[in-house]
């Protein structure tokens, strides 16, 4: 396929697109499930659902079909700590929410009160968001340096 088709998985008629939501680069972390940056580490949550709700879901909100990714690297440990199918040792990628693979949007952006650095991006169908991405090989000493970078910083 030379050209990428922009067009959205069939269960994108269960919601509408936030207004905000755009074609943009911004520097995410991306926790990956098989432990390589691969297709199935990005799968977009309503697919890694078995296409299906939990229970108390809103069907019409655009966060429960987009791919979860981070802008901070302390919110993508939350989300792993948190989150029973992650194991240690965990694998984190790094990269950017391509716009060729579809919009993304800041969660804060639809949802002010919404704490962290999520970002919700839609995947278009046939797009390969993994390929814009690289696995972190140690992120504890990533996360560590990053930290004792930030409090350097502050401190200056």
């Amino acid at each position: 396929m030379n050209r990428l088709e922009k067009k959205f998985p069939s269960y994108f008629k269960n919601f509408k697109l936030p207004e905000g939501a755009k074609e943009q680069k911004i520097v995410v972390f991306r926790a990956c499930k098989t432990q390589k940056v691969d297709r199935e580490s990005f799968t977009p949550s309503f697919e890694e659902n078995g296409y299906s709700y939990c229970e108390g879901d809103d069907p019409t909100d655009p966060g429960l079909y987009s791919l979860y990714t981070y802008e901070k690297p302390k919110d993508v440990k939350r989300f792993v700590n948190t989150n029973n199918s992650f194991r240690p040792p965990y694998k984190i990628s790094k990269g950017i929410t391509e716009p060729s693979c579809g919009p993304s949007q800041r969660t804060k952006e639809r949802k002010p009160k919404s704490k962290g650095s999520h970002v919700d991006w839609w995947i278009y169908e046939y797009s390969e968001p993994h390929n814009h991405f690289e696995l972190i090989n140690d992120f504890e000493k990533f996360y560590s340096d990053h930290k004792a970078k930030e409090e350097n910083n502050r401190d200056e």
